[in-house]
């Protein structure tokens, strides 16, 4: 008889939606700041030192902004960045934007018809990120 060793692909945990989505919706979707805060910290140490140069980079703009920063151009965040040596083509940054759009550390919006990247996190929040040692 010949036994099959293939998965199924069955993983059902039968653990509540809630418990199972909780990850996903942690991060800064209608969270209080220190959610949000710790959330971002989390994300941010799993990844290179090269993908938190560049969130640092764009979460130091943002602040430096002030409140009412809209949002950085793509062209205008990756000179930043090949400034900064973290990355050497926009296909680089283009793929830890995706990976950070992924974990909702940032968000897009079109500002006078140009599409702007952005962290969605309040000002103070973002402060105080940036004064941690993440």
């Amino acid at each position: 008889a010949v036994v099959s060793t293939q998965s199924t692909g069955d993983c059902t945990t039968y653990s509540p939606y809630t418990d199972e989505t909780s990850i996903e919706s942690s991060l800064m979707v209608k969270q209080s700041g220190a959610i949000a805060l710790s959330s971002m910290t989390h994300v941010l140490r799993s990844l290179t030192p090269n993908a938190r140069g560049i969130f640092k980079l764009l979460a130091t703009f943002q602040q430096d902004s002030g409140p009412d920063f809209q949002g950085i151009t793509f062209q205008d965040f990756y000179i930043k960045c090949r400034e900064q040596f973290l990355v050497n083509s926009d296909a680089t940054l283009r793929t830890q934007l995706t990976e950070f759009k992924d974990h909702m550390l940032i968000k897009t919006r079109s500002v006078d018809g140009a599409e702007v990247l952005y962290i969605p996190v309040e000002h103070q929040i973002l402060q105080q990120f940036l004064e941690s040692d993440f």
